[in-house]
């Protein structure tokens, strides 16, 4: 649409109002349409990042010793699993022999210095930190031999049960015929009297499986005697009874010796004299 002239002689002027696209009149030369199907088309596809591939590294020495660690703690059953095929069968390097014995020197420290620590103040005063000090390693290098302080108890546990089996039994050796019940009875007590701390954790505090070895032990060793088994088991608690009084400052008898209470103990279950 166009205006019509106010003057004479002029030409037309375009009409000011928009007729275009974005309010722009076509004849102003501003505005050219687009190429044929512009609108409809889709913007192009940002490029993907590339995806790195991932390469399997050929075993290194730390891989390989991590392996040789993890073999070493499964066991030799699991050794044979984990080890890899290039290295199955073959012995031990000299590096492996001087860590082997290294480690079974310092279990055998630590096992000597909280083994020195429990006779002189017991399983509840014993701590991993304080073995640990003792054999100059901290205590979390203890918890490569022991899970924990029951661990480390129930192993000096073992070592109290071979000891008291031993003595028994070389007390069983130098007895007369006849008289291996007695013998037995009166180094049991002894030893209880003279290792307070073993006997209450071999007694008292003893895992299962470790208690039925020790009784098992007991009863083998006053098995030549021939005791009857009810009379038998009240041997053993009637000692058991009097190494706890004796060691609780509880002992019955007033002024009657140790030793004399032993013998009438014996005398009514075993028939000592």
């Amino acid at each position: 649409m166009v205006s019509k002239s106010t003057s004479g002689g002029r030409a037309p002027l375009p009409d000011p109002r928009p007729s275009g696209p974005k309010g722009l009149h076509p004849t102003a030369g501003v505005v050219q349409a687009g190429p044929a199907g512009a609108a409809d088309a889709r913007p192009a596809a940002k490029p993907q990042p590339r995806v790195r591939q991932k390469v399997a590294k050929p075993e290194g020495p730390l891989k390989r010793q991590a392996q040789r660690k993890a073999m070493s703690d499964a066991g030799a059953e699991g050794a044979n699993a984990l080890a890899p095929s290039d290295e199955a069968g073959l012995p031990p390097t000299a590096s492996q022999q001087r860590r082997a014995a290294h480690k079974q020197a310092l279990e055998a420290g630590i096992l000597a210095a909280a083994r020195e620590l429990f006779a002189e103040r017991g399983a509840e005063a014993l701590t991993l930190r304080e073995v640990g000090a003792a054999v100059g390693y901290s205590h979390a290098t203890l918890y490569s031999f022991f899970h924990d302080k029951g661990e480390l108890l129930a192993r000096l546990a073992q070592d109290s049960l071979q000891a008291v089996l031993t003595r028994l039994q070389g007390a069983v050796d130098g007895a007369a015929p006849g008289g291996e019940a007695a013998a037995v009875a009166r180094a049991f007590v002894s030893w209880g009297l003279q290792h307070p701390h073993d006997y209450r954790l071999l007694m008292l505090d003893t895992p299962a499986a470790l208690r039925e070895a020790l009784v098992a032990g007991l009863d083998a060793l006053i098995a030549p005697a021939a005791l009857p088994a009810a009379r038998a088991a009240a041997l053993w608690s009637g000692l058991h009874g009097l190494v706890m009084l004796e060691q609780d400052g509880l002992a019955l008898g007033g002024a009657v010796s140790r030793a004399k209470r032993v013998e009438a103990l014996l005398a009514g279950l075993v028939g000592a004299g």
